[in-house]
């Protein structure tokens, strides 16, 4: 089954956190990937850069318009995602906890359509 694991935070609170802090956090991140390669869980992983650097489209009045920022409030703004192919939602959410422990911002967990075989 597979299931994305979306991280969540607050990029503001960022520069509140000691440089320490940072580096143990991007410690941790790249030991837990690295852990989901060796495992065979991993499928695809991406961090993304900060919320100002987003745009957002969108359809409005009849028109497609862009504008910068993303759609979730800064203090929710996506910073990275894994999408793992694991046995059941048990672990997904068991990855999400070690996730959460480890650099302490929400994980949304979200299974992923499984499309039918075509033919």
């Amino acid at each position: 089954m597979r299931y994305m694991l979306m991280q969540f935070g607050d990029e503001s609170a960022l520069s509140t956190r000691s440089q320490e802090w940072v580096q143990q956090m991007i410690k941790f991140m790249i030991e837990f990937t690295a852990g989901l390669r060796e495992s065979g869980e991993l499928v695809a992983e991406e961090g993304l850069v900060l919320a100002p650097n987003a745009k957002v489209v969108s359809l409005e009045d009849g028109a497609v318009t862009t504008r910068d920022g993303t759609i979730a409030e800064p203090a929710q703004s996506l910073a990275g995602w894994w999408l793992v192919d694991v046995a059941d939602e048990a672990r997904a959410l068991e990855l999400a906890r070690q996730i959460v422990a480890g650099a302490g911002e929400p994980v949304e967990v979200r299974r992923c359509h499984e499309l039918p075989s075509p033919g």
